[in-house]
């Protein structure tokens, strides 16, 4: 369980650092619907590298 959280929270911390910079360049121009979708894409690649990360060790 360890590994998954380590891995799910990795990817997580990435997509918030990216968000940041995004946020930053683009200002008020990000909407409700960016926001959800790229959080949505994020947290599935969380999922999945946190599984693959479990399972393959």
């Amino acid at each position: 369980m360890g590994d998954f959280l380590i891995a799910f929270f990795s990817v997580m911390l990435l997509g918030v650092v990216i968000f940041v910079k995004l946020w930053w360049d683009e200002g008020a121009n990000m909407r409700l619907k960016f926001w959800l979708w790229y959080f949505g894409i994020f947290f599935v690649a969380a999922l999945v590298a946190g599984t693959c990360y479990t399972f393959a060790a």
